[in-house]
Order: structure tokens, then C-alpha cells, then sequence
């Protein structure tokens, strides 16, 4: 079980309270690319990027690796912690 990360930060706050950006975090416990996460929570693929690269500024996504599907590249990523606290 991993230590919760608790946001005492207004930028990272908002970003993990937004719909979309909290459906991507879930979907991201374990690595996963834009496209996949996509597919699972009902959003465009363009969509969840965008918001998987603000997430990942904010620091509540870190990049995890890439993988090979057919002629792209894909990114992976993974949530920082499976638990996130809003500090008061």
C-alpha cells in the first residue's frame, strides 16, 4: 500500500478535482497509455492526452515508459499515488 499524496497545491487541487482528470487518475492506477484510458472512460483519445500531459505538469501522473503499437509510439503512464488527500 502506497503513502496517500496529500495536495496542498491550488494548480494540482483543481487538476485532480476536474471529471475528466479524476476518471483519467483512476483509470491510471496501473500504466497506461491516452488511448487506452480513453476507450475506458468514454472520451477522445485527443481529449484524455491533453489532459494526461496537464496532469502530468502538475505532478499527479509520471511517465512510466512507451510501448510499440503497429507504426506509433505509445506513451505509458501511472498515477503517483493510489490515494489523494486535499490538505485542509
Amino acid at each position: 500500500m502506497s503513502t496517500p499524496l496529500v495536495l496542498d497545491r491550488p494548480d494540482a487541487v483543481a487538476a485532480a478535482t476536474h471529471p475528466v482528470r479524476a476518471a483519467i487518475l483512476d483509470a491510471m492506477r496501473e500504466p497506461s497509455t491516452a488511448a487506452d484510458v480513453a476507450r475506458t472512460i468514454g472520451q477522445t483519445r485527443q481529449n484524455v492526452a491533453y489532459h494526461v500531459r496537464e496532469l502530468e505538469k502538475v505532478g499527479l501522473l509520471r511517465h512510466v515508459g512507451q510501448r510499440q503499437k503497429g507504426n506509433f509510439l505509445e506513451q505509458t503512464y501511472q498515477t503517483v499515488a493510489d490515494t489523494l488527500v486535499i490538505s485542509p
